[in-house]
């Protein structure tokens, strides 16, 4: 890591970068195991070398603090009930996947994929490789996601598009070739880089990649709807944006670090409906999409002597406005340390020192298009 010659910014990168792998989720070593076959003796130091080469070219957080190895899309409320289900069975297509089988003409994307860690899991859990896709703004880490996962020979590198550049809306940009085939979109840890505008901007460029005739997964409370809810669903189809992002219970704009005068947009739970709300509100979607359905799970996190704290509630995933704001507390969490998370990497979570009221989000915004 390089050095910075203000005390200050070093101790903020510092943050930011773990040398030392300490342990290795149950998940990812799994994983690793069984798809890549790289065995448990000789996965720390595959992962150490590759991260080490990813971080040196984009000093990224996720990369830093060892974040990638936590395989988030396999944690989110919906990965078993309904992302998972709808990815399995193979469709008739061949090569690229978008033939006509079982009316799965629908794509599903990873939006800031990084190294490619939850398509890989998508396919080790039976997800048809064929639908699926993944794009980074980093054309590097796709190649280091190869070295990580040892599949060159089996998912093709078409399947990814980088570098992908999510403000570029025009109709030759590397993205645009995905418009209006994405049934299913994972963007983690990316609308809470920016600012409001920013987030705004990109809320229309994901909307714009959603497939308008997505068929074949279950759609939220789909078995406890009415026949008159049953008939209107009938006349429309439904894609999903699922994803998680840092929050806060007190939605607003928070410093990215003090006195470097960068703001990035946190939301709640009411402001995350609300800016889906006003996304679909804009004269390009008022004829074309009929609603969202916004659900939101949020974690509070505080460190301590022992396991991160996490308290959420059993609300049902399924329910699109459900929406969890809970608090833990520990009597013997040293007040200036009630901001972090602890784990077996340490600081994995969170960004750095966080403010009062931060939370973890994992979301999910069902789309409804009118025919």
């Amino acid at each position: 890591m390089a050095e910075s010659a203000d005390p200050s910014i070093a101790r903020y990168s510092a943050r930011f970068y773990q040398p030392t792998l300490r342990t290795i989720p149950n998940g990812m070593s799994t994983l690793l195991a069984s798809y890549s076959g790289v065995p448990e003796e000789a996965q720390r130091e595959h992962i150490t070398r590759i991260r080490d080469r990813a971080y040196a070219r984009h000093p990224y957080p996720c990369l830093g603090r060892w974040r990638f190895l936590d395989l988030d899309l396999s944690i989110h409320p919906l990965y078993a009930t309904n992302i998972l289900p709808a990815l399995r069975g193979r469709s008739d297509g061949e090569g690229e996947g978008e033939g006509e089988g079982q009316g799965h003409t629908w794509l599903f994307l990873d939006l800031g994929c990084c190294l490619g860690q939850d398509i890989r899991k998508l396919i080790c859990d039976g997800a048809d490789a064929s639908r699926l896709r993944g794009a980074d703004l980093r054309p590097e880490f796709i190649e280091c996601g190869y070295d990580l996962f040892c599949d060159r020979d089996r998912f093709p590198i078409s399947r990814f598009i980088a570098p992908a550049d999510v403000f570029d809306l025009s109709p030759t940009a590397p993205l645009a070739q995905l418009d209006g085939k994405v049934g299913i979109l994972h963007v983690c840890a990316v609308f809470h880089l920016f600012d409001l505008p920013g987030q705004k901007a990109l809320a229309h460029r994901v909307l714009r990649l959603l497939a308008r005739n997505a068929q074949g997964f279950v759609g939220p409370q789909q078995q406890q709807e009415t026949q008159e809810e049953e008939k209107r669903s009938s006349t429309c189809t439904k894609a999903l944006i699922i994803g998680a992002q840092t929050a806060n219970i007190n939605a607003g704009e928070y410093e990215r670090r003090p006195g470097d005068g960068q703001w990035r947009y946190r939301h709640n739970h009411e402001s995350w409906t609300t800016f889906w709300q006003e996304a679909i509100a804009q004269p390009e979607w008022t004829s074309l999409i009929k609603h969202v359905q916004v659900g939101s799970l949020l974690e509070a996190r505080t460190s301590g002597l022992g396991d991160p704290i996490i308290s959420t509630d059993d609300t049902s995933p399924l329910n699109p406005t459900s929406s969890t704001i809970t608090t833990t507390t520990k009597s013997n969490v040293d007040a200036n340390n009630s901001n972090l998370i602890h784990d077996g990497n340490t600081f994995q979570r969170q960004i750095g020192l966080v403010e009062e009221g931060f939370r973890w989000m994992k979301w999910w915004v069902w789309v409804t298009f009118a025919e």
